[in-house]
């Protein structure tokens, strides 16, 4: 039995290890059996000494940033490096979850503490956050720093919208105080109401750019730069408090004599994503910009980004899951950018732009009446000047209204609130009530009325292409007759008043009933008007409830001038020195700089060129900017003030601001008038004192005296108008006999074109294109008509006249170096254009041009008095008659063998002789800069061109 029974299990057996199943079902015993053996070592028997040497690894790759390329002077002189800082970051993603739940808050809560913390410790050592909002608190409450598409993005952003269109309507029309108190509340950002608004808004500016970046986990999120070590310090040695902030060191671009160069060289900044788009387009994967690079943003920073920028390098490494490097497995070396050789002289550039900044400092002073008001468009009365200083943002209206205002503060804003509710009231009166006629109006309330007007038409309300300006309620209006009620209505019947950006009804059919909704709207929006406030100053100065004495304290309760370091002070407050006297000393010291008052004149430019090659050796425009706080991070408080700034500082005038020529155009009519064989060189022209040989007759200066029987030279010398109509008027009558105006006007474009003023001047830098003028002949003969070029495209003019025909393109930039010094650009010193005149023809006009400053200009005159001959041609241009004229002057030396041209422009500086005593200012500092030491700079010298 039992035999049979083992016999039959045998047989089972030897019958399954026969099967194919049986290797497959020992195979997997015994691998199961691997795995509970590992299984139990890992956990068991090696568990704890396993769970010490875990490591959970990942490939991370990490650029390395090259170095921006240097820029230099002419001389090597260092104008733009790089230098390490301190950066300080958040890391974008930090979970606070734990750490909150441990201080019994919440993650939101914290995180505000963190960022509070952090900038309390900045500010404790002088420093602050880089990013801001779009909103400043000011006495009235928040207010958008911003407008237009920037704004309309802002918002998108703060309510998390798709798209601007899909804003919804209150959304869209959201107040500041409303996108304050939505990003401040539970919705949002959830900050305590114990942080004041002030401390607030400086959280929020932190927390909105941290959740900008909210969809980039763990990636740093710049908040600070260049921060000192002192904050360096006392954020690592609190970084277990302040989670999620990391400080490192970065390049960080530094510009040397910022004010002086920032128009030439730029600066950089964060590249925006069209920059991004524009930039990657035509770039190898390896060579792309990333969304963290820095980009030149404007001058040659912008101009020569692919020279400067350098090539990035990497490293591939792995890392733990708390970020720690384990291993490096990869690297590259980055390659640092391009060296930039100028041909700029920096120190001449410097002394450019301080005589520049005393020349108009000084003509300033020398139209300064210490008067109220003055008749004479040259006079500049004193009130104009006190007002300068709220109109430009100098004194600051919001900080006579704030918390810690001064004693002086509180009562000016006392006496300001009351008179702007008093204007106010009569404003209502006279739109609403008495329909004053604009004649029976002071001066001041008409001033109002005009403003109104202004203000409808920049807020796309008032339409005036819309009106007849032949129509008789349009002449009346002009001429003081009828009240601004009567012209308003007249407007509306005429469709140039759309109002259906300020009310939401749209079945208005009333003329009445309109106009009620817009001057209802207009008084409410001149309780915050910026510009309605500022008007309600400057009639405080002139009827005198605002003193000078009060303006000049404001300057020092506000910190614009100091009280401690201030020689002045004492002898001011003891009344030796009265408030004329004190403000017009401030400025001849330029404690108080043209800059600061945006008066006329406020601004110019200077090129200094080398003749031989057309290298430039200087470039000035006053005023200019630090470009030091707009790099990196922008500084934006600064970049506010200088955005606001009257006199636009951003603004090359050099290459961007055009002026007509003026005079300086005469050579160019006399080469013509000699090439196209209407005058020989020798040949003299009976000039009177008025033209009248066209349609439009036309004045020379001199009239109703004449110059007489000259010449070309004499006739550039005394800068005769009627000489060079007849040139004109000759060019245009040569072919027929008849006169034709567009003949002339041609002949006299072919002509300036030759000079260069048929396209920019070559610099490698933004320019506005020229305008030769394209009508009236006689007039464009003289400089006027519609001729309009930059001090850029005058210089190459003058190089072209100091070395006899050559036109060559400016040029900024001499070389570029690799780092290893390798030349890998050189200025090859391009020629736009060759003129074949005869030798005879450049003797007589740059004769001419020699007598201009030896003859005509004074003996006693600067430019006169040092040892180098130099020829040159006043320019002086009408721009408005409401304002001075233009003062040009472009000039070379020495007159024999040429060296160097000088081209002064100041807009509105009133005389062309101000424009050469600027040169002269030059002049001697390159030839004989002892003369300097006893020159008395007037701002007062009268020429006649």
């Amino acid at each position: 039995m039992f035999k049979e029974f083992f016999s039959l299990i045998k047989e089972s057996i030897i019958e399954h290890v026969k099967h194919r199943l049986f290797v497959v079902t020992v195979l997997f015993l015994v691998l199961f059996g691997i795995l509970i053996y590992r299984l139990f070592d890992l956990q068991i028997v090696n568990g704890e000494k396993y769970q010490e040497s875990f490591t959970y690894k990942s490939v991370k790759t990490v650029a390395v940033k090259a170095t921006r390329g240097n820029i230099y002077d002419c001389n090597g002189k260092l104008l733009a490096y790089n230098e390490a800082s301190y950066t300080l970051s958040y890391i974008s993603g930090t979970d606070l979850t734990e750490a909150a739940a441990a201080k019994e808050t919440t993650s939101n809560e914290l995180r505000n503490d963190i960022v509070y913390k952090t900038i309390l410790i900045l500010e404790q050592n002088g420093d602050k956050m880089s990013v801001s909002l779009p909103l400043k608190l000011t006495s009235k409450g928040f207010e958008f720093t911003v407008s237009g598409n920037t704004l309309n993005t802002f918002l998108m952003n703060v309510y998390g919208a798709s798209s601007v269109d899909s804003l919804t309507e209150e959304q869209a029309s959201s107040t500041a105080d409303d996108i304050f108190k939505y990003m401040r509340g539970k919705d949002l950002f959830n900050i305590s109401e114990t942080y004041s608004d002030e401390a607030a808004l400086k959280i929020l500016a932190v927390r909105y750019e941290i959740w900008l970046n909210r969809y980039q986990q763990y990636m740093s999120v710049q908040l600070a730069d260049g921060i000192s070590e002192e904050s360096y310090a006392a954020i690592k040695e609190n970084s277990d408090e302040l989670l999620g902030m990391e400080v490192s060191v970065e390049s960080h671009r530094v510009y040397n004599d910022s004010v002086y160069f920032a128009q030439i060289i730029g600066y950089i900044g964060n590249i925006s994503n069209e920059e991004l788009e524009k930039y990657n387009e035509t770039l190898d994967d390896s060579e792309k910009y990333s969304a963290n690079d820095m980009v030149g943003k404007m001058g040659l920073e912008s101009e020569f980004e692919s020279y400067l920028r350098g090539k990035d390098g990497y490293q591939k490494m792995y890392v733990d899951n708390m970020g720690k490097v384990i291993e490096v497995i990869d690297s590259k070396d980055p390659v640092a950018g391009n060296d930039i050789y100028l041909t700029i002289d920096s120190d001449l550039q410097k002394y450019c732009y301080n005589a520049l900044e005393t020349e108009i400092a000084s003509i300033l002073l020398a139209h300064i009446k210490n008067v109220t008001t003055s008749t004479d468009k040259d006079d500049i009365p004193i009130t104009d000047v006190y007002f300068a200083l709220f109109d430009n943002n100098v004194i600051s209206i919001d900080d006579l209204a704030a918390k810690d205002a001064s004693e002086l503060e509180q009562s000016v804003n006392s006496y300001f609130q009351s008179a702007k509710q008093n204007t106010l009231s009569r404003l209502d009166d006279i739109l609403n009530v008495s329909h004053t006629p604009l004649h029976d109006l002071t001066l001041q309330y008409q001033d109002y009325m005009e403003f109104i007007c202004e203000q409808l038409s920049e807020m796309g309300i008032y339409n005036p292409s819309k009106i007849d300006k032949s129509d008789a309620a349009y002449v009346s209006y002009i001429n003081n007759s009828i009240s601004l009620c009567e012209y308003l209505k007249y407007a509306i019947s005429q469709g140039a008043i759309d109002i259906s950006g300020i009310s939401t009804k749209s079945d208005y059919y009333d003329t009445d009933e309109i106009y009620n909704v817009l001057t209802e709207y207009i008084l409410k929006e001149f309780e915050n008007n910026t510009s309605f406030d500022k008007l309600v100053f400057k009639y405080m100065i002139i009827s005198g409830e605002l003193t000078g004495s009060q303006v000049i304290n404001l300057l020092y309760d506000q910190g614009i001038l100091n009280m401690a370091t201030d020689a002045d002070y004492s002898d001011y407050k003891a009344g030796v020195m009265g408030s004329y006297d004190f403000i017009c000393k401030k400025i001849k010291n330029l404690e108080i700089t043209p800059a600061m008052l945006a008066l006329d004149p406020c601004s110019g430019s200077i090129v200094v060129t080398n003749p031989n090659n057309g290298t430039v050796k200087a470039m000035t425009s006053y005023p200019s900017y630090d470009n030091n706080r707009l790099t990196n991070m922008i500084d934006a408080d600064y970049y506010s003030k200088i955005t606001t700034d009257k006199t636009t500082p951003m603004y090359s005038r050099a290459t961007m601001q055009q002026t007509a020529p003026g005079s300086t155009f005469k050579m160019i009519t006399a080469f013509a008038g000699m090439n196209e064989s209407v005058i020989g060189v020798n040949d003299v022209i009976q000039t009177k004192g008025y033209f009248d040989k066209t349609e439009t007759p036309a004045k020379c200066w001199i009239y109703p005296s004449a110059h007489g029987t000259i010449g070309i030279s004499k006739a550039i010398e005394e800068s005769c108008n009627y000489f060079f109509y007849e040139l004109g008027y000759r060019m245009a009558t040569k072919d027929t006999g008849t006169y034709s105006d567009i003949t002339g006007v041609e002949r006299l474009q072919e002509y300036a074109g030759m000079f260069g003023f048929d396209s920019t001047s070559g610099i490698e830098l933004p320019e506005s294109k020229p305008q030769i003028s394209d009508a009236d002949s006689i007039r464009t003969a003289i400089g006027q008509g519609t001729n309009n070029f930059t001090a850029t495209q005058l210089a190459r003019y003058v190089t072209t006249l100091a070395n006899s025909g050559t036109c060559y393109d400016l040029s900024l930039v001499s070389e570029i170096k690799d780092i290893d010094g390798n030349v890998v650009y050189k200025n090859e010193h391009k020629v736009h254009n060759q003129l074949d005149f005869p030798a005879e023809q450049w003797n007589v006009v740059r004769q001419g041009m020699r007598q201009v400053v030896s003859v005509h200009t004074s003996s006693s005159a600067l430019i006169n008095q040092i040892n180098v001959a130099v020829a040159g041609k006043t320019g002086t241009a009408q721009q408005s008659e409401a304002r001075p004229n233009h003062a040009l002057f472009v000039s070379f030396a020495p007159y024999e063998n040429p060296e160097v041209t000088v081209t002064s422009v100041i807009p509105f500086g009133y005389s062309s002789g101000n424009a050469v005593e600027l040169s002269g200012l030059v002049y001697a500092y390159l030839y004989d800069p002892d003369v300097l030491e006893n020159t008395t700079i007037t701002g007062n010298n009268a020429l006649s061109d």
